[in-house]
């Protein structure tokens, strides 16, 4: 009996290990664009990581200057992280957050509620797709 509960307790800490890793990941994610800083989040990416949205594609090496280039005209963004789920071999995440800023232009406060789907690989975001509209 004893035997067949050490793979049962070896995945559930696998498990357990591989959320907390995805949770420190979207945190990443969160602080990077919320401070600015893509620098932030940089190690969680694969070197060819590619985020695609309705807005652009943009390859690990720009993302420092789409962030920049998006707070020219936003401000005082705000992300809400509502859900995450993570599949069993850890290779996909959906997240749904809520993307809150204010536009410069007009001083307008909108959110925005984003789906996103995660490619991962070894850990790493090889794509990031955002889905929102």
């Amino acid at each position: 009996m004893r035997r067949a509960e050490e793979p049962t307790k070896n995945f559930s800490r696998r498990h357990v290990r591989r959320k907390a890793q995805v949770r420190a990941l979207v945190s990443h994610q969160v602080q990077a664009w919320e401070k600015r800083d893509f620098a932030i989040a940089a190690d969680d990416w694969l070197p060819n990581g590619e985020l695609f949205s309705p807005g652009g594609h943009v390859f690990k090496k720009d993302m420092q200057s789409a962030i920049l280039e998006y707070f020219r005209n936003f401000t005082d963004l705000k992300v809400t992280v509502n859900e995450m789920f993570l599949s069993d071999d850890g290779t996909r995440l959906a997240i749904q957050w809520d993307w809150t800023v204010t536009r410069k232009e007009d001083g307008k406060r909108t959110t925005t509620h984003n789906a996103i789907l995660v490619h991962l690989v070894g850990g790493k975001i090889a794509t990031w797709n955002e889905y929102f509209g």
